[in-house]
């Protein structure tokens, strides 16, 4: 049996946190992986859109919501241990719309890549509602010298799964463009995700100069 936590914030390691998830399922007579079948069947849970959704229900237990959220948190930040080779506009979208599905913030990322398509680094750069002041092209080329990247896609999510791009966000393409003009470094696109959706503004002709 695994140890009592007296609650979610003293846990440390990625170990305890599942530990502390599957002790949970137990108080509520959930031992098994078959136990867990019926269960999800039983309360229609056929999605992982569902299982979220309950999770974030006053359905769901709180101590169980508080925990399964945080174990979602830490799979959503977790890495793949390779180096990826991204070769088309389909592969980077769906890599970044898959890697941002669920967060509840807006978030702006950049993939920085070699000549050979290798990504070098992925790199979170701004959180929450982004604008001209706090996205700033600056801060996105900074890292680029200090990878020495030869390209960079940028992506940031609308948390409510609608990928219209507003005026800030074709602003910020279009001055990222002349930096990167400037800087002889590729902006190979921005993209737009959501709900494991993408947009692609390249695709949509926003590479301009104004």
């Amino acid at each position: 049996m695994f140890k009592r936590k007296p609650n979610h914030y003293f846990v440390r390691t990625d170990l305890e946190l599942l530990a502390q998830l599957f002790e949970q399922l137990e108080n509520r007579e959930i031992h098994t992986l078959r136990d867990l079948s019926f269960f999800l069947k039983n309360k229609k849970l056929n999605s992982f859109d569902n299982v979220v959704q309950f999770i974030t229900s006053s359905e769901c237990p709180a101590e169980i919501s508080v925990t399964a959220e945080a174990v979602l948190d830490r799979l959503r930040s977790a890495s793949p241990k390779r180096k990826l080779i991204l070769t088309s506009s389909i592969e980077v979208g769906t890599y970044l719309a898959d890697k941002l599905i669920g967060h509840k913030q807006e978030e702006l990322w950049a993939l920085y890549i070699d000549n050979s398509n290798h990504i070098i680094a992925e790199k979170k750069l701004f959180q929450g509602t982004l604008n001209r002041s706090v996205a700033h092209p600056r801060e996105i080329f900074r890292w680029a010298v200090i990878y020495g990247c030869s390209g960079i896609f940028i992506a940031h999510n609308h948390p409510s799964g609608k990928l219209t791009p507003s005026a800030s966000d074709l602003e910020l393409t279009q001055n990222l463009y002349q930096a990167a003009e400037m800087m002889k470094i590729d902006f190979l696109d921005h993209f737009i995700v959501g709900q494991g959706q993408y947009l692609s503004l390249r695709e949509k002709n926003c590479f301009k100069v104004l």
